[in-house]
């Protein structure tokens, strides 16, 4: 077998290697996470998705706001994504989850470009981002 065979074939061993990591990993992913809400835009061109995901035993559950354009790929893409627009969670129990895991989150579209979402006062917020794909988010704590 020559070198360049060799080099091939732990290449290609390489390459199947990292795509069945990769895979894998997705796939816990998309498994530990669920859309407890959906909430089409009024011109029906977007979707504010909200979901729990569980990190598993050592981080617990987040609960977020993905926004995404309105077909079944972007859908399934957020589910193995981050969350890209909001991220909180029970702040070690200061706050009481549901019974899909989910902190009471409520979402509400204002106008075709405007969201609200207003969560618990108390929850750890990881990310709040305030515009996305010409969208204005708009948060308000609530007791």
């Amino acid at each position: 077998m020559t070198n360049l065979m060799k080099l091939r074939w732990w290449f290609f061993a390489f390459a199947l290697f990292a795509l069945l990591i990769v895979g894998g990993c997705s796939a816990y992913v998309r498994l530990g996470t669920r859309v407890v809400g959906d909430f089409a835009s009024p011109d029906g061109a977007h979707e504010a998705l909200l979901m729990v995901r569980n990190g598993g035993a050592a981080t617990g559950y987040s609960t977020g706001v993905s926004l995404i354009s309105r077909n079944p790929l972007t859908r399934q893409l957020a589910l193995i994504r981050r969350m890209n627009l909001f991220v909180i969670d029970d702040n070690d129990g200061a706050v009481r989850w549901g019974d899909r895991g989910q902190l009471h989150v409520k979402v509400s579209w204002l106008s075709n470009t405007q969201l609200l979402v207003q969560y618990p006062a108390k929850a750890r917020v990881f990310k709040q981002e305030t515009y996305h794909q010409s969208t204005t988010v708009q948060y308000a704590p609530s007791q």
